[in-house]
């Protein structure tokens, strides 16, 4: 696997946004106290446009002074000395990050910093940038099933804020580049083009990382020839920019090595020389690792075998070097040793590259399935600004064809507007439906094992009692019970037939004095009521095995358990009624599989009714006895579509 430089990426746009929210604020320190929370947040703000203009020594000071204010006051938790620790953890995490080559410790500060923003209720817009961020430092370590995670929850805050079109730029090109560095080229593709739309709107440092990234992701399918002119549209928007330094010479390094691809060494070698100067003056290791990669590559392509092989003997791979650098400098390594004819450290370096290369392959498999299930809630998200944005400029342009078209042109618009608006509301309902369907079908596969278990388990206790166990009805019984299982909706007339025969399975095992009765009002047609199925099977389940059976047999007295169905109003309920231990204390203190499958499974038919489907369990009186009852209340008109 081949990489570029992963430099300029969305940390970039991030701190942008961040610069452009203290444009305005000034720096004047006229009238502030020196030694003051407001004199440390203009130094952070300082720190900030430091950064930007890639100052590195006066960030790293300005960072130094705001930690020694923090440590002498680090008893104190005042509104503004919180937000100055905030700006402190967030300004660390991006030292680490881009400084200091260890993203890892990046990803420590800022999330300190994000919970301290949240627990504050600081700037959301402060907050998106600081979640970029974070986002942007796992990409850097390679864990990119993080990194979407990150960005699409980052998205979700944006969306509920409702923050910056600027931000939603640079959460869309940080999800970009992760498919980029994912290898999963398909969705980059999608994403790019998405960002490739937004491309007018965007700031020229956001223009820097499209072009930058989209070539990032050509070289990356081996298409040099595509790559190429992104690079030299990603130099050229910065090459006049004094602040933009350091992209200007980035985007140079990636020109050198799509030229070094191409073999045009002769183009390669002086920008190589430059970018290796500039480099060196800021002393940026990262980005000196793959020149020297580079540099390699251009002495084994002229033929300088014995260059070649002088630097890789005296240019040694530091530690926590991104694996895909490392990549890159194995592949230009074996290369050289066999030009140079030492088949021995080729083949060293090949069998090094390869392992390392199978790992970075496995590890982007692996994320790849991981970020699939993000992939539905972003899409559905995305959709819906999509949706929003079109409604929005389809109302405008409606609103001023009325003052200047003829009616015709006005309806003709307006069936456009609909079309436009129901395709998008179709796209999202069947989002919606996709995600909706998988989360029933996991629901209601739970009760399958946790049926089968509770009735083997019984039977099994019943056994070792000295009972007799009825095999025959027992496998009828479970296999109904996995049929049900798979069924989301049933009858009720179907629902009280497998209690029945469920019950009178259980009942063979209680004994002479249990005693099971049904009472259903006259007016109630059976075969007309729907519910979800194995619902009042679950119910006689608890009933009989949490109420009645734990009570010993009493003489004179049975163990009654009873289904009641009635009518109530413009709905049918279902009550299971028992006289066995009741609920301790009124309530229950840890609910069962059953009935939370239940619960859960109700609860995903309400969205889609008006009226809801409402149940509940509960301790009760009748005729001088004590128990349990468990209802549920079945609305006439309650539909089980989920679209």
């Amino acid at each position: 696997m081949k990489r570029l430089v992963y430099w300029t990426m969305t940390l970039v746009a991030a701190l942008h946004l961040f610069a452009c929210q203290q444009e305005g604020k000034g720096t004047s320190q006229g009238g502030i106290i020196k030694d003051s929370d407001d004199y440390y947040m203009q130094l952070s703000a300082r720190g900030v446009a430091f950064y930007q203009a890639y100052q590195v020594d006066s960030f790293v000071w300005t960072n130094q002074q705001i930690h020694q204010y923090l440590q002498r006051h680090q008893e104190e938790n005042r509104e503004e000395l919180q937000q100055l620790r905030a700006a402190w953890l967030k300004a660390q995490g991006v030292y680490f990050a881009a400084i200091a080559g260890r993203p890892d410790s990046g990803i420590i500060y800022t999330e300190k910093a994000i919970q301290l923003m949240e627990q504050e209720k600081m700037d959301p817009e402060l907050r998106v940038i600081t979640m970029l961020n974070k986002a942007d430092f796992y990409r850097q370590t390679g864990q990119l099933d993080l990194s979407a995670d990150s960005y699409l929850r980052t998205l979700a805050v944006a969306d509920s804020f409702q923050t910056s079109e600027d931000s939603r730029i640079a959460i869309s090109l940080g999800i970009s580049t992760v498919y980029t560095f994912m290898a999963d080229f398909v969705n980059s593709a999608k994403w790019w083009a998405r960002c490739k739309e937004l491309l007018p709107k965007m700031k020229k440092p956001d223009q820097f990382i499209y072009y930058n990234n989209v070539g990032n992701d050509y070289y990356l399918q081996d298409r040099y020839a595509e790559a190429l002119p992104c690079f030299e549209k990603a130099a050229s928007l910065v090459k006049d920019d004094e602040k933009k330094t350091w992209d200007y010479y980035t985007a140079r390094t990636n020109i050198a090595e799509i030229l070094i691809n191409l073999k045009e060494a002769d183009k390669a070698k002086p920008i190589l020389a430059e970018v290796d100067s500039f480099f060196r003056k800021v002393n940026f290791r990262i980005l000196l690792y793959y020149i020297k990669t580079s540099e390699i590559e251009l002495a084994t392509l002229e033929g300088r075998t014995v260059d070649a092989i002088r630097m890789i003997q005296q240019d040694k791979t530091p530690e926590g070097m991104i694996p895909a650098a490392v990549v890159m400098r194995l592949k230009a390594v074996e290369q050289a040793w066999r030009q140079a004819g030492n088949a021995q450290n080729a083949y060293l370096a090949h069998q090094e590259m390869h392992a390392l290369n199978d790992s970075i392959q496995t590890a982007n498999v692996k994320m790849q399935m991981s970020t699939r299930l993000l992939e539905y809630e972003h899409d559905k998200r995305l959709i819906e600004q999509q949706r929003q944005i079109e409604h929005s400029k389809m109302t405008n342009r409606l609103a001023w064809t009325l003052f200047i078209t003829a009616s015709m042109a006005v309806i003709l618009l307006f069936v456009l507007y609909l079309l436009h608006r129901r395709k998008g509301h179709m796209q999202t309902l069947e989002l919606r439906q996709q995600l909706i369907e998988t989360r029933l079908r996991n629901t209601r596969n739970r009760l399958s094992p946790h049926f089968i278990y509770n009735a083997l388990n019984h039977e099994m206790l019943a056994q070792m009692d000295g009972k007799t166990v009825n095999f025959e009805s027992l496998t009828q019984l479970l296999r109904r019970g996995v049929d049900m299982a798979d069924t989301l909706e049933i009858t009720l007339e179907e629902e009280l037939a497998f209690v029945d025969y469920y019950v009178i399975i259980e009942g063979q095992q209680m004994g002479d004095d249990f005693h099971y009765e049904k009472l259903i009002d006259g007016d109630i047609d059976l075969s007309n009521v729907k519910l979800p199925a194995m619902t009042i099977q679950i119910f006689a389940e608890n009933a009989i095995k949490h109420g009645l059976r734990p009570i010993n047999p009493q003489q004179g007295k049975n163990r009654q358990l009873t289904i009641h169905v009635s009518r109530k109003g413009n709905a049918t309920m279902v009550e299971v009624l028992d006289n066995g231990e009741g609920l301790k204390g009124g309530r229950i203190h840890k609910e069962q599989t059953g009935m939370r499958v239940v619960r859960q499974t109700i609860q995903m038919l309400n969205e889609h009714n008006a009226v809801p489907i409402q149940f509940g369990i509960g301790n009760y009186q009748w005729q001088g006895e004590n128990g349990c009852r468990s209802w549920i209340l079945l609305p006439d008109d309650f539909h089980y579509r989920i679209l």
